[in-house]
């Protein structure tokens, strides 16, 4: 068997290096300092072409002879810039050639406004740097807060439809009731109402068809109250048979100040008498009640014989032909449980002899009033046609349309309040008298506005209610 040669070992400078490494470091620093050696150039030389381009020695690209039939083997094809190996030499690179020194792009600089291009960086200056591939940007996480984003600004817009919407109904329903100017007024000095957190409006039934044409009597006679201290919605009845002061006429009825001056004058001898600070009115005519309670579907209300009785007797002899039916129409077979009609809840307000005379008549009244407001809740869009056409035009009112659209804004949550209810004077509170020939009740005012002040217009809530 023949001998194999032995396998070259590469020398070493004695410090582990292969010596073919060092070689190449030194040829690398030989081509660097003699490019560093030639002349730079200046001015529009310097971007001539659009690539820097290196002298190579003759040597790499040496002309190759092609066989005839035009094929070339691996080992007579020209090898790529970079990758000749010189078998002449021990490591195959020229002296003064750089490996790494290849032809470059030229960067384009930005065009300015006038159209001028400053002098675009080559890679044979000293202040050029390599072009940095720019960062990529990483996409924030929009999508929880996106969506939150979402829902926030849909509930705005729903809300603000809302708004929207429910204020066109109520400037719509506002504009429909009557509109009476402002009386002059002798008593405006009643402290019980004042506080911020209150609010009063006089509720005033009238037995008049129009009240355009004619006052008519009060029948009836509430203060409504609006507590946003102790969240209470009070309803105070007062006895229209009280006898008290009334300015400018000495004593008579509560309900004959309606008869002489109007709601003015009525306001005027509550303050003189319940001290009850009260700017603000609503009147209903009998019709106008009747037709409110239709356009709400109704109050549900529970008659004893007699009081079902009595409200027959009241449809024939009046309210039928107020309202211009027939007048057995109508008509309660016996007592139970009811769905009243406006007419028959009319009807069921204004009975006076059963029970306890005027007392339970307010008491009805009441009733009557807190069913209506349980209505109101439900019913209130349903409700708007009819009180539009039939049951508005008939209710007058001292009010502006700004103070009714406000109070149209505030009445939702108030119909949210505890509902509650009492008469005065309250019991313990009069004796019955004849004056004249009149039965009047004799009341003590300060009792009564002691009342007052500690239910419907208190601060806060007493023990007893929380």
């Amino acid at each position: 068997m023949a001998d194999l040669p032995k396998p070259h070992k590469k020398p070493t400078n004695g410090q582990d290096r292969p010596y073919d490494e060092l070689r190449r470091e030194e040829a690398i620093r030989k081509a660097r300092a003699a490019r560093s050696a030639q002349k730079k150039p200046t001015g529009k030389e310097r971007f001539a072409s659009d690539t820097e381009t290196i002298s190579v020695p003759p040597e790499i690209y040496r002309e190759q002879e092609y066989p005839e039939n035009g094929y070339r083997s691996p080992e007579s094809r020209r090898p790529a810039q970079g990758n000749y190996r010189d078998p002449e030499s021990d490591y195959g690179i020229p002296d003064g050639y750089d490996p790494y020194e290849m032809p470059r792009p030229r960067r384009k600089a930005p065009r300015r406004n006038d159209g001028y291009r400053p002098p675009k960086a080559s890679y044979y200056d000293d202040d050029y740097e390599e072009p940095r591939r720019p960062k990529k940007r990483k996409r924030r996480r929009r999508h929880r807060s996106s969506c939150i984003g979402r829902i926030i600004r849909g509930a705005v817009i729903f809300l603000a439809s809302i708004f929207v919407l429910y204020s066109g109904v109520s400037l719509a329903l506002i504009s429909r009731l009557q509109k009476v100017p402002e009386a002059p007024r002798t008593v405006t000095t009643g402290s019980i109402g004042n506080a911020n957190y209150t609010r009063t409006i006089l509720l005033i039934g009238t037995d008049s068809r129009d009240l355009s044409q004619e006052r008519g009597r009060s029948d009836s006679m509430i203060l409504l109250t609006l507590n946003d201290a102790t969240h209470e919605m009070y309803m105070s009845s007062l006895m229209r048979d009280a006898y008290v002061a009334i300015p400018n006429r000495g004593y008579d009825k509560l309900n004959a100040a309606y008869s002489y001056g109007g709601a003015e004058l009525l306001m005027d001898t509550i303050e003189r008498n319940y001290d009850v600070s009260v700017d603000d009115y609503i009147c209903v005519s009998f019709t106008g009640f009747a037709g409110i309670i239709d356009a709400f579907g109704g109050v549900e209300i529970t008659l004893s014989d007699a009081e079902a009785n009595a409200v027959n007797v009241i449809l024939q002899s009046e309210v039928n032909e107020l309202m211009g039916d027939d007048p057995m129409a109508d008509f309660l077979p016996s007592g139970g449980t009811y769905n009243l009609s406006g007419k028959q809840a009319l009807s069921y307000a204004r009975i006076r002899y059963v029970g306890n005379a005027d007392f339970e008549r307010t008491s009805r009244q009441r009733e009557v009033m807190t069913q209506l407001l349980r209505n109101a809740k439900r019913r209130a869009a349903t409700a708007v046609p009819k009180l539009v056409d039939s049951a508005l035009p008939r209710v007058s009112t001292n009010m502006n349309t700004g103070e009714l659209y406000l109070l149209s804004l505030r009445m939702p949550f108030a119909l949210g309040y505890d509902m509650r209810q009492q008469q005065i004077p309250a019991d313990g509170t009069w004796s019955a008298a004849d004056i004249g020939g009149v039965s009047v009740l004799q009341i003590d005012t300060n009792a009564n506005q002691a009342l007052l002040r500690d239910t419907a217009y208190a601060s806060r809530r007493s023990a007893s209610e929380e």
